[in-house]
């Protein structure tokens, strides 16, 4: 009995055996169909999308000609955001041409008139060109009658401003006739300065999901003729918009971009200038690290001719009194290699 045990157990297993390597063999055949099959392999994810593409940065700024020598202020006494050192392309490309670039950081007027802006408009008198980037603070009532004064008189101004910080939770409004000094909050705007000549400044930064500089911050702006002229692609990060009215005029465009505070898409003017008066909604393109991007260098190149193109009467803005005064002007010479 034990021995027919033994046997009727292996035969069993024996079986057994059989039985699953038969299904093993089916299940193959119905699992592996699929690999037999016509379809086509997803294609594998192409890693050189993730490369940027590089940009054009082989440029250089351009000294304007002319054989007169200016006199090129940069305020920097409204605790602005720009320093003489991140204007040294500009810088470098007037000093190159023989003018006279001079850094304004506050001071005492000269004689008894301490009335606010004093100081700030008898450095005006002996300049020809006035550079405003990003102030921390505005510009009192006396400061920009002056400025007015100046421009009227032939001297060229550049205001160039930044977004407001996306972190504020206020917005302050500049408003001509403050009668304060440095006391109101400017938010990287030249406001009440830019809306004496019918500019004025946008709240948000522009943007281009699509086509833009390796950085959807980055966008490209274009124009014709005049401080546009051969700019048909310059580079502008993190700009903001610039609205004209009354005789100010677009002169540069970001085509088909969006702004951050509406999420509009549009063409929006960049650049303006009213005369003798140049506003541009960004400061970047001023700077070492972005003034050779692009056609910056062409952009700035025109910038730094408007600024020393004009032909300012000597003198103004006249002082309170009436007399001319100051004629020398102040402020720091800046001094390159």
């Amino acid at each position: 009995m034990r021995a027919r045990e033994v046997a009727r157990a292996v035969g069993v297993v024996a079986v057994v055996a059989a039985v699953v390597l038969a299904a093993a063999f089916a299940g193959g055949l119905v699992l592996g169909s699929p690999a037999q099959s016509d379809a086509p392999a997803a294609p594998a994810y192409d890693t050189n999308e993730l490369v940027a593409e590089p940009i054009e940065d082989g440029g250089s700024v351009t000294p304007p000609a002319g054989d007169e020598s200016k006199t090129v202020v940069v305020d920097v006494s409204h605790g602005n955001d720009v320093s003489e050192d991140a204007l040294q392309p500009l810088v470098d490309a007037l000093v190159a041409a023989d003018h006279e670039v001079r850094v304004y950081g506050g001071g005492s007027s000269s004689g008894f008139n301490s009335q606010p802006g004093a100081a700030f408009n008898e450095t005006l008198r002996g300049a020809d060109a006035l550079v405003v980037a990003s102030p921390a603070t505005t510009y009192s009532s006396n400061e920009v009658a002056g400025v007015e004064a100046f421009a009227d008189a032939g001297g060229r101004v550049l205001l160039a401003a930044e977004p407001p910080p996306t972190t504020s939770t206020t917005s302050t409004v500049s408003i001509p006739g403050l009668t304060s000094s440095g006391s109101v909050s400017a938010a990287g705007q030249p406001a009440n300065l830019a809306a004496a000549f019918g500019v004025s400044f946008g709240n948000g930064y522009l943007y281009d999901m699509a086509e833009n500089a390796n950085n959807f911050q980055s966008v490209y702006a274009s124009g014709d003729g005049g401080v546009a002229d051969g700019v048909e692609s310059a580079i502008l990060t993190d700009a903001t918009p610039v609205t004209t009215g009354g005789d100010a005029s677009p002169v540069l465009t970001a085509s088909d971009v969006s702004l951050s505070s509406t999420r509009d898409e549009a063409s929006y003017s960049v650049a303006a200038r009213n005369g003798n008066v140049l506003a541009v909604g960004d400061t970047d393109f001023l700077t070492s690290s972005a003034a050779t991007e692009g056609d910056n260098d062409v952009l700035l190149s025109n910038v730094a001719a408007f600024l020393v193109t004009g032909d300012k009467e000597a003198g103004a803005p006249a002082s309170p009194s009436g007399s001319a005064g100051g004629q020398n002007g102040t402020g720091t010479p800046v001094v390159t290699a």
